[in-house]
C-alpha cells in the first residue's frame, strides 16, 4: 500500500493490543468485518505497522487509545555511562540572577527518571532561593567535598534551614555525606556553607501519586471539586470509608442493623478495631487500609534526615559488601538508598533486587561483573540496573545506590500478594498473546 509523505505507520505492540481487544470483547472475526486489512495483520500474532486509517479504526471504533498499545523501546538490562559522558549533560541554571547550580544527567532508559548531581555554586552569605516543590518526593545526598545549607521554608529555622554535613572526617570515609528524604510539593534550595564548591545527588523520583494525579487531570472542574469537598482534612480515613460504602451502596442504617448496634458516625467505626472488621468484611475491602499510621522519623514539614554519624550506626556486612543505610521515609516505601564498601577482589554476581537500581562510583577502581564481562569502573561512572538481573562488583572502592521502583514497586507486590494462584497468572502474564477464547 502506498502512503502520501504525510501519512505514517505507527508501529504498535501486539502484546498490549491483545490484552485491549480481550478487556473490550473484541474478536478478530469482528475486525474482519469492519477492518479487513487490520485484520490481516493481526492474525499473524506478530508486532504491526498500522496505517492512519487503521489506526482510526483502533482509536474511534475500538475506543483504545494510540498510548496504550504503541511499540516502545526494549528496556535495557544495564546502562553504564563514564565520568566523562555524564559531564558532557552539564547545562548551567540561573535562579536569583546568578548562576545558582550546574546539573548533570546520569544514565537511565527512555521514559524513566532518574538521578542528577547538582554543583551547588549559589554562595554562602545568600540566602539561596526557593523552587516551588514538585509532585515527585526526592531523596539528596551530599557528594562533598563541603558541608552546604538546605532551605525548605520562608521562615529560618532549624528545620527549614540547616547544614547538609559532609563527611570530612577519616572515619567510614565511603559513607560520603548527609542524606535526606523531602516529600511531596515541598518547596527546597540549596547554597554553599563554605567559600567551595559542593556537589549533591538528587533523586526527584516516580511519585506513587502520579496515576492519580494524571487521572484527576482529566475529570472535569466540577468533579474535582466535588471530589475535594468529600476529602475529610483531619481524618482522610473517613472520607475514603465513606467512597466504600457509597460505591458498594451501603449505608450506617443497613450496617446497624447487620452488626445488631446503632451506628451513629464513621468515627465509630474507624476508631473500633472490632466495627471496622466487621464493616470491611462487608465490603470485602482490607480493614488495614484505614489502620491509623504513624510517621515518627518526619520533622514538622515531612523531611526524613539522616546525618553520616547516623549511618556509621547501621554499617552492617551483606554478602559481599559492606552496607550503611540512607535516610528513608515509611511514606514512600520504594525509594531508598544506601552506601555500598567494594572490598572483594574475586569475581562476584550476588546482586539481584527486584526493583531497578542506580549506581554512583564515589571513590576506587572497580568492576562491574555481568554476565561474562567484567567492566571497568572509576570515581564518577554511574549505572542503571534492571530488576531482576544477577551482578556484582570487585575491586577496592564506594558505590552509591538508589532506587525507586519504577521497575517493580511496592504496589506491584501488594497486587502479587493479592493474586489467586499467583505463579500460574504471572506465568500466564508474560508477553500473553492468548484470546480469551471466543475466535
Amino acid at each position: 500500500m502506498l502512503l502520501s509523505n504525510n501519512q505514517k505507520l505507527v508501529s504498535l505492540d501486539i502484546i498490549k493490543l491483545n490484552h485491549w481487544l480481550n478487556a473490550r470483547k473484541i474478536t478478530l472475526a469482528i475486525i474482519k468485518i469492519k477492518q479487513k486489512t487490520l485484520y490481516n495483520k493481526l492474525k499473524k500474532n506478530k508486532n504491526l505497522k498500522v496505517t492512519p486509517k487503521e489506526l482510526k479504526f483502533i482509536n474511534s471504533t475500538l475506543s483504545i487509545s494510540t498510548e496504550k498499545v504503541i511499540l516502545k523501546e526494549k528496556l535495557p538490562e544495564y546502562i553504564l555511562m563514564t565520568n566523562e559522558k555524564i559531564l558532557k549533560t552539564k547545562r548551567p541554571i540561573m535562579r536569583d540572577g546568578i548562576h545558582f547550580y550546574n546539573y548533570y544527567s546520569l544514565p537511565v532508559p527512555n521514559g524513566y527518571i532518574g538521578p542528577v548531581i547538582l554543583d551547588i555554586l549559589c554562595p554562602k552569605n545568600k540566602l539561596p532561593k526557593l523552587n516551588n516543590g514538585h509532585l515527585e518526593q526526592a531523596i539528596t545526598v551530599n557528594l562533598g567535598n563541603n558541608d552546604i545549607y538546605g532551605r525548605w521554608g520562608k521562615s529560618k529555622n532549624n528545620i527549614n534551614f540547616s547544614k547538609i554535613k559532609y563527611n570530612d572526617t577519616n572515619k567510614n570515609s565511603w559513607i560520603i555525606g548527609d542524606t535526606y528524604v523531602e516529600p511531596t510539593y515541598c518547596p527546597h534550595s540549596y547554597s554553599r556553607a563554605t567559600n567551595y564548591n559542593s556537589q549533591i545527588l538528587s533523586y526527584t523520583a516516580k511519585s506513587p501519586l502520579e496515576k492519580l494525579v494524571k487521572n484527576l487531570n482529566g475529570w472535569s472542574r466540577e468533579s474535582y471539586q466535588n471530589f475535594l469537598k468529600k476529602i475529610n482534612p483531619k481524618d482522610s480515613r473517613l472520607s475514603i470509608l465513606n467512597f466504600y460504602l457509597n460505591n458498594r451502596k451501603v449505608d450506617l442504617r443497613y450496617l446497624s442493623k447487620k452488626m445488631k448496634l446503632k451506628i451513629k458516625n464513621l468515627n465509630q467505626i474507624v476508631n473500633n478495631k472490632r466495627l471496622l472488621n466487621i464493616t470491611c468484611k462487608i465490603l470485602k475491602i482490607d480493614p488495614q487500609l484505614f489502620h491509623k499510621k504513624k510517621y515518627t522519623s518526619e520533622d514538622k514539614i515531612g523531611k526524613t534526615y539522616l546525618s553520616f554519624e547516623e549511618s556509621f550506626k547501621t554499617i552492617r556486612k551483606f554478602k559481599s559488601y559492606y552496607i550503611a543505610s540512607m535516610a528513608s521515609s515509611e511514606r514512600y516505601m520504594d525509594m531508598f538508598g544506601c552506601f555500598i564498601k567494594v572490598y572483594q577482589k574475586k569475581r562476584i554476581k550476588d546482586l539481584s533486587d527486584f526493583a531497578s537500581s542506580h549506581y554512583l562510583v564515589t571513590s576506587g577502581k572497580m568492576f562491574l561483573n555481568i554476565d561474562d564481562k567484567k567492566l571497568k569502573l572509576k570515581k564518577g561512572d554511574a549505572i542503571w540496573m534492571s530488576s531482576f538481573k544477577f551482578h556484582g562488583f570487585s575491586g577496592k572502592g564506594s558505590l552509591i545506590k538508589i532506587s525507586n521502583g519504577e521497575n517493580m514497586d511496592a504496589s506491584d507486590l501488594s497486587e502479587i500478594l493479592n493474586l489467586y494462584n499467583s505463579k500460574e497468572t504471572l506465568e500466564r502474564s508474560y508477553k500473553d498473546k492468548i484470546s480469551w477464547g471466543y475466535d
